[in-house]
């Protein structure tokens, strides 16, 4: 039986990452599931473009073209974080002075859109998984 191609997918900044830098560490593992981001619906918080388009990568005009066309695509939503905005940064912030593994705003920011059962994601694109693995178990939220 094949396996049930995921009908919205969140990705995170570090799947964007390695698809466009080939010297990242995830690269192939990224370009053998860009499929995914061509086939599916595709959510992209908002935060996740600020991570992805830093300095490193936009002074490079070829993947800079390569995310462009992404970002293009009809089946690519720009999600909007202001419903999460505060809670994640008073998360982030009680966190980081907790004796808990701390978790950067925008990956607690995601969290919260991940654990909102009004967001329908049936996939997470990420090479974070620790920080995502309890709230997608709970959802049933696949990580690929």
């Amino acid at each position: 039986m094949a396996a049930r191609l995921p009908k919205t997918i969140l990705a995170d900044s570090g799947f964007w990452l390695a698809l466009l830098d080939e010297r990242d560490q995830y690269h192939r593992d990224a370009i053998a599931k860009e499929d995914f981001v061509h086939l599916a619906r595709v959510v992209i918080p908002w935060p996740t473009l600020y991570e992805t388009m830093r300095t490193r990568l936009v002074r490079r005009a070829g993947p800079m073209r390569d995310f462009k066309r992404v970002l293009k695509r009809p089946n690519i939503i720009r999600m909007d974080d202001s419903p999460y905005r505060e809670e994640a940064l008073l998360r982030t912030l009680q966190q980081a002075t907790s004796a808990r593994r701390p978790i950067a705003l925008v990956d607690m920011l995601i969290r919260f859109m991940l654990d909102d059962v009004r967001v329908r994601v049936d996939c997470l694109l990420t090479y974070n998984v620790p920080d995502f693995a309890d709230v997608c178990r709970k959802r049933n939220i696949q990580i690929l």
